[in-house]
């Protein structure tokens, strides 16, 4: 066929044919199809709306819009890239509106149909074999459409044009044609008028879609219409080559005849069964799989059968020896793929022999031998090892025909073509034994960070030995002494990971434990980890006591253990990590089928698609970001699938993800978007804001808004769902739909109405009726869920998990905190939606246990070593295949396993991985789109302190808004000191102790190990505590103190407690920052937060000589990040100048020492002093002053 060159536009990119395949239809708004082909060669399909000049084309331009939202909604579910043509991309110009599709070697259904010479398949739609594929095919259009249907879409237009195919031999039906699709919920009132579909109809529904494909079926299988629609014609005189089954079929999926639930599951069953039938009509009865062997004397696969048997079957024996071979094989046996180098052996393994497979070829035949039949004439004696095993696939031993060679050498002729062929069995494994995609690998790392992070979690279950168990001094305490016990696999688990042995670990835990702390322990008898047989029992540490001269560790409980001596002792929030590692597994099941995204994480620069989203820059909202918000919201908006959004500190991340809900709801009311964070305390925050921007919309005209927590969490507020679930079933019972509906289900509801008054008998209610309303209950609040405009949930909770489960996805997914996830974590949200946007800073603090999951990830054989010891102690219950078949390849430990690790360690700091690989690329070439972003306007820190953070972190790239510079010179800072000539009122007061090393005998300026403490500085920090005071007595600044060591907190909230009614009286002008009455906190607790005024007690002041000794947290910049950041107006921090100077020195000469930041804040400290911003107070001056 001619091609044609477009000369402008969009379409300058591709040649076009010469004409249309369908021709563009303006009043109708329906779409003009074109062949083309890109430069590269690669054929597509162009959808192309024709523009007339001058004319209001808003409509077409809705049409077209919606077809690409629905082919972006699309991709997001599971099975999308097998059943949907994919866009590739779209597009506009002067002359026109444009999809391009990408059909394989496909092309539309109708094409094919009606060429003057059809497709030999579409010839033969009558023959049994082809009625076979056909029907594949259809089966294809069934899953597609349920697929639709499951996400509240209606096709709408399903017609041989809404089909791509190229009919080989292999089923490939494709779908297509979703710009008249809609979502039930869907509503456009921007639009004053709109355009009718094609095929208009009074009501759209599923069982419309169902009769549409129907009516397609039937013109595929050349079924004639009339006879079909007509119940006078009985189902088996419809037509001579189609069965009175699939004329039931279509007859229901018609209407015609009545079934008790018409769907995708319903129909997917009749028609699976309806190429079953077809199947054993092509194979006749003998459709099987022929195994020949040769038996008899001379045959050594005799005499190794009679070897096996103890002799007890003579070599001419056949008729046992095949007897011998059935019993063997068992009910299933296992056909495995053995490597031999270059070349592949195939096997059947038995209990007790091993068959060896070839090709069978005809005695006496000049044909090659083939797999239609298997020959075996040898065995092994010994199963193959597992390393050499690269396949394997179960056959029903049923299903194998096992005949003597002579007999098969008779009957091969007549039999060939109906028996199953071999290879139906042996590709599913070449399948398999292909090299590995990227995909597979990537799914398989995202399935060995599971393991790694459960190995972590085997190692919190300690093994130990109870001694004693006893009543207490009352009857209902029990009292039991334990001791930690030696146990070699757990040992040298702790000892691979990174860790402490566990009897040293078990010890600290239990010393930091405050007095009376009411963390549990489980004592249980079974160790491994998330082992359900028996639920163990729970106790309260009290604290060490010796016993017949041994130093046990002193629980209190209200019941003795049972169990024998040797136990397994674990802390009580175990149950709440099994629970979670069970989510991520079930996520990981769900990524497997989910193409799209697992392209996506193996290069997310694959497949950018712009969305065509429009955005007002004229509006007042837009202009009120500052520059780099602006840019960020032209990418993100017009960014799909993914973006990142880097957020340093201050910048106001949480404000512009409330600008794009509020925007996104604006443009569709019926938009669904899921935010989500690792931490409740995040989400928390974020709700908080969203809540704010629609706080002056009435209750029912804004958005539904759901916050699902987990069950046992105390916290409770308006937007929880069981609080929805109330208001709306009671806004269901008293509204006027309730008048109109039928007295069936007007009863239903005020029994759900009656059962949520009194939820929680109803609930808890052992009864049928009560166990039936719960239910119901259940099932209302999971239709919230899924309705809901707005659904806050972590990162791996029990909502997001149900949602997954039953593919409640999203307009956008939106994860806050993203930097502070691994990747398990952050996968479930992903899966939830076709658009992910996720924010966050790697340079804050970072998944926890980063580092140590980095250091084993980095050694393959380290990773070997911990995978192949926490098999045996991770409970069946936590694996799935995807688990089982990592554990398999440590076994094999071939050179790919380095790569799993690789990406498994990329995957580990996902967020940081993908944004530091996108802003390099960007550095090096800015070309194409961006797909991730740094903000770098800062709103919350003195421009001195910001200029500090800026320096040591961010390259000195993060800067001041300058409206906000303008605001602190010209406005007080809400904290003064009452004493300025020793805590000057500046910015940044740096209280300077003496170095440990360079003190004079008797000096306490040194730090106290472990666990980490520093004395003389946490005097100085109450010392400096005294001397600050709110600027207006009528408003109370905020005030943290901060130290990167929980013992150091300990220490200055007991000394802050002693002091509070003396020399810290002031404090009461101070609101705590931490929490509603807690000043003091670490590092970790305080990400996201911010107070008027941070103290900071650095701790480390030692003689160490080494960086990393001397250092320890310290040394950790994404720590010091979230330290120095914290502050709005006033930053005090306690330290030793001379140490950190003799640290920065020492390091200038060793290899590797990443402490640059430490060498930047000093000059950065430098540099603000000399500016006047900054000071240095000596702790002799500040020990000796006065109020």
């Amino acid at each position: 066929m001619a091609r044609r060159k477009s000369k402008s536009g969009f379409l300058s990119d591709y040649t076009l044919d010469d004409r249309y395949l369908l021709k563009p239809d303006r009043k109708l708004g329906r779409a003009g199809i074109d062949t083309a082909r890109t430069r590269e060669g690669l054929e597509v399909l162009i959808k192309s709306w024709p523009r007339t000049k001058g004319a209001d084309d808003q409509d077409l331009e809705m049409i077209w819009r919606s077809e690409i939202r629905q082919l972006q909604r699309l991709s997001a579910i599971p099975r999308a890239d097998e059943l949907f043509v994919p866009m590739l991309t779209s597009g506009r110009d002067n002359d026109g509106f444009f999809l391009v599709l990408d059909p394989g070697q496909g092309s539309p259904l109708e094409v094919l149909l009606s060429a003057a010479n059809k497709p030999s398949l579409l010839a033969q739609a009558r023959q049994p074999r082809a009625r076979r594929l056909l029907w594949a095919n259809i089966l294809r259009l069934v899953s597609g459409v349920e697929l639709l249907h499951s996400q509240g879409i209606i096709h709408r237009n399903i017609d041989p044009w809404s089909v791509v195919t190229a009919l080989g031999d292999e089923p490939d039906f494709l779908l297509t044609g979703f710009e008249w699709s809609m979502r039930i919920v869907a509503i456009d009132a921007s639009h004053g008028k709109s355009m009718k579909a094609p095929r208009e109809e009074r009501t759209y529904s599923f069982a419309r879609d169902w009769r549409d494909l129907a009516h397609l079926i039937a013109i595929i299988l050349d079924i004639p219409l009339g006879p079909l629609n007509d119940l006078r014609t009985i189902a088996s005189r419809v037509a001579d080559h189609v069965p009175a089954t699939e004329v039931r079929l279509l007859r229901a999926m018609l209407g015609l005849e009545r079934v008790e639930r018409l769907d995708g599951d319903y129909i997917t069953s009749r028609v699976q069964a309806i190429i079953d039938d077809i199947a054993a009509e092509v194979a006749g009865k003998d459709a099987a799989l022929c195994l020949a062997v040769r038996l008899g004397t001379g045959s050594s696969l005799s005499e190794a059968i009679r070897k096996a048997a103890d002799g007890e079957i003579e070599v001419s024996d056949t008729v046992q020896q095949l007897r011998f071979m059935r019993d063997d094989l068992g009910d299933q046996t296992q056909l495995i793929a053995v490597n031999e180098g270059t070349a592949l052996r195939y096997v059947l393994l038995g209990t007790r022999l091993t068959y060896r497979l070839l090709p069978y070829r005809r005695p006496n035949s000049s044909d090659p031998a083939n797999w239609e039949f298997a020959f075996c004439d040898r065995v092994e004696l010994d199963p193959p090892a597992k390393s050499q095993i690269v396949g394997e696939t179960l056959i029903p031993t049923e299903a194998l025909d096992i005949v003597k060679s002579q007999d098969a050498g008779q009957s091969f002729p007549r039999r060939r073509g109906k028996v199953q062929h071999w290879e139906d069995y042996l590709s599913r494994m070449n399948q398999r034994l292909s090299k590995k995609t990227d995909l597979v690998r990537m799914h398989q790392a995202f399935a060995l960070l599971l393991i790694v992070e459960m190995a972590y979690a085997t190692a919190d279950i300690f093994p130990v030995e109870l001694v004693s168990r006893k009543t207490g001094e009352t009857a209902d305490q029990k009292v039991i002494h334990i001791v930690s016990r030696i146990d070699g696999a757990r040992a040298s688990l702790s000892s691979l990971l990174g860790l402490e042995p566990p009897a040293t670990r078990l010890g600290k835990l239990l010393s930091s434990e405050t007095p009376n702390s009411e963390d549990g322990w489980i004592f249980s008898e079974p160790g491994t980890l998330g082992d359900r047989s028996s639920p163990g029992s729970t106790w309260r540490f009290l604290d060490f006591e010796e016993l017949d001269d041994i130093e046990c560790m002193k629980f209190e409980g209200q019941s003795l253990p049972t169990m024998r001596s040797f136990g397994f002792l674990m802390p009580a929030d175990m149950a709440g990590r099994i629970a979670q590692f069970k989510r991520r597994l079930k996520a990981l099941a769900a990524l497997k089928n989910h193409g799209e995204l697992l392209r996506m994480f193996a290069d997310p620069r694959l497949r950018i698609e712009n969305s065509q989203d429009p955005l007002d820059e004229t509006s007042d909202a837009f202009k009120r970001l500052d520059q780099s918000k602006q840019s960020a919201l032209r990418e993100i908006l017009s960014t799909i699938p993914l973006f990142f959004l880097q957020g340093p500190p201050g910048v106001g991340k949480t404000y512009l993800v409330g600008d794009l809900v509020d925007r996104r709801m604006a443009e569709d009311a019926t938009a669904r978007l899921l935010l989500s964070a690792q931490s409740n305390s995040a989400i928390d925050h974020l709700m908080s804001e969203v809540q704010k921007i629609f706080s002056s919309t009435d209750g029912d005209s804004g958005p539904l808004m759901v916050r699902a927590r987990a069950a046992d969490d105390d916290e409770a507020g308006d937007l929880e769902v069981d609080v929805q679930a109330d208001k709306l079933l009671q806004d269901l019972a008293d509204s006027s739909l309730m008048k109109e509906a039928s007295p069936r289900l007007v009863d239903k509801v005020k029994a759900l109405v009656a059962a949520r008054a009194g939820r929680q008998n109803s609930r808890n209610g052992s009864d049928a009726t009560g166990r039936r309303v719960a239910a119901e209950l259940r099932a209302f609040e999971g239709m919230i869920l899924r309705s809901a405009n707005l659904v806050f949930a972590t990162t791996n909770s029990a909502a997001v998990e149900r949602l997954i489960e039953e593919q409640g996805l999203f307009d956008w997914t939106i994860v806050e905190e993203a930097g502070k996830a691994t990747g398990g974590e952050l996968l479930s949200p992903l899966l939830l939606s076709h658009r992910r946007l996720m924010i966050g800073d790697h340079r804050q603090l970072p998944p926890f246990d980063v580092d140590k999951m980095s250091r084993l990830l980095s050694s393959t054989s380290a990773v070997q070593d911990v995978v192949g010891l926490v098999d045996k102690l991770i409970s069946r219950y936590l694996k799935d295949p995807s688990t089982d078949e990592t554990f398999d390849e440590v076994s094999k430990a071939g050179d790919d396993f380095g790569r799993t690790c690789g990406e498994a360690l990329s995957l580990l700091t996902l967020f940081e991985t993908f944004v530091e690989r996108e802003l390099s690329r960007q550095k090096r070439k800015d070309s194409g789109p961006r797909i991730a972003r740094r903000l770098n306007e800062q709103y919350r820190m003195h421009p001195a302190i910001a200029r500090i953070v800026s320096k040591c972190f961010y390259e000195g790239e993060l800067e001041t808004n300058a409206k906000q510079v303008a605001k602190f010179a010209r406005t007080p800072s809400p904290v003064v000191s009452t004493n300025s000539s020793v805590i000057p009122d500046k910015p940044i007061v740096f209280i300077d102790m003496p170095y440990a090393q360079t003190e004079a005998p008797g000096g306490r300026g040194g730090e106290r190990t472990p666990p980490y403490s520093n004395p003389e500085e946490a005097k100085a920090v109450i010392r400096g505590l005294s001397l600050l005071s709110p600027s207006d007595s009528k408003i109370r600044p905020s005030l943290a103190v901060l130290s990167p060591y929980w013992q150091q907190v300990r220490r200055i909230d007991r000394e802050l407690d002693r002091n509070k009614g003396g020399t810290l009286a002031n404090l009461a002008g101070f609101v705590p920052a931490i929490n509603a009455n807690t000043y003091c906190g670490t590092v970790d607790s305080f990400q996201g937060g911010e107070a008027d005024c941070i103290v900071i007690s650095m701790v480390r002041n030692n003689h160490h000589a080494t960086p990393a000794r001397a250092l320890g947290f310290l040394r950790d910049k994404r720590r010091m990040n979230v330290l120095l950041s914290r502050a709005k107006w006033r930053l005090i921090i306690v330290g030793s100048l001379a140490f950190y100077e003799h640290v920065v020195a020492v390091a200038s000469k060793l290899p590797d020492q990443d402490i640059g930041f430490l060498s930047d804040f000093l000059e950065a400290l430098e540099s603000e002093k000399a500016a006047g911003h900054a000071a240095v107070v000596p702790w002799t001056t500040l020990k000796g002053a006065t109020k």
